[in-house]
């Protein structure tokens, strides 16, 4: 490794820990399958989702766009409608269009 990719790592990490710190709602960690369809679309793509919040959750899985409008079934709960608000290889950020009550999601965090 050289010095200069050392500094554009640490500055990489500097970026993601102040992004998470402007998180105002907390993560519930999990490894809850998911179901997501895109609205207007019969395709279902399968997910894993990695975490979750009151406002949304970050999911392992591909053929996802940013900005698409999905719907999406964790667990056992019924769909819900959501936003794609990121992408990045194999990783997806979905924005709920509604809030979760803290209780389902800390529910969600034993299952």
């Amino acid at each position: 490794m050289n010095p200069g990719d050392r500094h554009s790592n640490d500055a990489l990490i500097a970026r993601l820990a102040e992004v998470a710190d402007r998180r105002t709602n907390p993560r519930t960690s999990t490894a809850l399958t998911a179901t997501i369809r895109a609205s207007g679309d019969v395709r279902r793509i399968k997910g894993e989702v990695a975490d979750v919040s009151v406002e949304g959750c970050k999911v392992f899985t591909w053929g996802l766009r940013e900005g698409e409008d999905v719907w999406v079934a964790i667990a056992h709960l019924a769909p819900m409608p959501a936003r794609v608000a990121w992408t990045g290889e194999g990783v997806a950020g979905l924005q709920f269009k509604g809030r979760l009550h803290q209780s389902l999601v800390t529910h969600l965090g034993f299952l």
